[in-house]
């Protein structure tokens, strides 16, 4: 990795060279069970065959020929990604930060006159400006406070109480990932939408780590009580290729007319692939095996019985365990042993596996897990 990736993202230590299902191989030859799947954006694991055709046929055509023109590609996408939230309509962009950004200047422009915006601590919605200003680690955002706008952040079990008639949006997670895997319980979901709806403030659903069926439906925010005007996609939405989406009840009406664009979002390469892999969640039964694999795997970290684990929180397939010992270590040393995973704050660890996940892969999770951790608990 080059010196500045390295200085933003931090080397670890291996060159990927390939990928099947589950599992992928590095240069050396040394294969790994991937629960980290890019930061969760290879939903569908390593080489699914159903996208590789998409991408083939997608190779054929025209690969982006611009907003303003009519796309087929790009609009059967956008009517399935309206179908997530009920006829809604869609903005396509390239990432899950500009998703986020395309929410903040569409409930501006719905809510005009209003003033506050609200979020909640340990949220994380990205990093751009807009982004970051919602994003609550300190860390991310203090470098840049000149250039980002007022957010205000709460506990989520305050959040409701803290929504009034000068709110323009509030931003919730189902499930925070990046701030440590806390799913939001239902009642704090249902106050928060109740709260909503009373003040006329509007509700945006960060779905773009917990969406598109990761976390055992094909989203998570009713399972959290939520009842958001607004929902942004990502990770997963093109099986790991650059895409994101902010959909919303067209009831709401619309950006001002030439009040948001992006070059590339709903590029028809990009569509074509999404589409196929938005069908493949809509029309399969993968929300359901993202179900199953998620307690297959927590319930097989709960049989390890591992001093070293203080809880097991998650969700489906977003699963996080928060330990005695730094998170870092951890993630090398399940790294050395064959399993990838990431950190989730300074003691818990991450596990984001794809759909392709196999019962023997979580077997072998499992299995180098309790490796790693019943070291750190006889370590104490």
């Amino acid at each position: 990795m080059s010196d500045s990736l390295s200085s933003l993202y931090g080397g670890r230590g291996i060159s990927i060279a390939s990928g099947r299902g589950g599992r992928i191989w590095d240069s050396e030859g040394r294969e790994y069970v991937d629960f980290f799947n890019g930061h969760g954006a290879s939903l569908f694991g390593h080489g699914n065959q159903v996208l590789r055709r998409a991408v083939y046929e997608a190779a054929d055509g025209v690969w982006s020929s611009g907003a303003g023109f009519e796309s087929p590609v790009r609009e059967e996408l956008a009517r399935l990604l309206g179908s997530l939230i009920g006829g809604g309509m869609a903005f396509i962009c390239n990432s899950g930060a500009e998703a986020i950004e395309a929410a903040l200047k569409l409930s501006v422009s719905l809510r005009p006159g209003r003033h506050r915006i609200l979020a909640c601590r340990r949220g994380f919605h990205g990093r751009t400006c807009g982004a970051l200003a919602l994003t609550f680690n300190p860390k991310y955002r203090n470098p840049f406070k000149r250039l980002i706008p007022e957010v205000e952040h709460f506990e989520p079990d305050a959040l409701a109480q803290s929504i009034d008639e000068d709110t323009i949006a509030v931003f919730v997670e189902p499930v925070q990932g990046e701030g440590g895997v806390y799913p939001l319980s239902p009642k704090t979901g249902a106050a928060i939408s109740e709260s909503c709806r009373e003040s006329g403030a509007l509700l945006i659903s960060d779905e773009i780590q917990t969406g598109l069926g990761r976390c055992g439906a094909v989203l998570a925010s009713p399972s959290a009580g939520l009842d958001p005007d607004i929902i942004c996609l990502a990770k997963g939405l093109a099986g790991g290729l650059p895409i994101g989406a902010a959909v919303w009840k067209s009831t709401l009406g619309d950006f001002p007319s030439h009040g948001h664009g992006s070059t590339y979002g709903g590029g028809e390469f990009i569509a074509r692939v999404a589409a196929a892999a938005l069908k493949l969640i809509l029309e399969g039964d993968l929300s359901r095996r993202a179900g199953e694999i998620g307690e297959e795997l927590r319930s097989g970290i709960e049989g390890l019985g591992a001093r070293a684990i203080k809880e097991i929180r998650g969700m489906g397939m977003l699963n996080g365990i928060e330990i005695t010992s730094p998170s870092v270590d951890a993630v090398k040393a399940l790294q050395r042993k064959g399993l990838l995973s990431l950190a989730a704050g300074p003691r818990v660890v991450r596990f984001l596996p794809s759909f392709a996940a196999s019962p023997e892969d979580i077997s072998l999770a499992v299995q180098i897990i309790g490796d790693v951790l019943t070291r750190e608990s006889g370590a104490r």
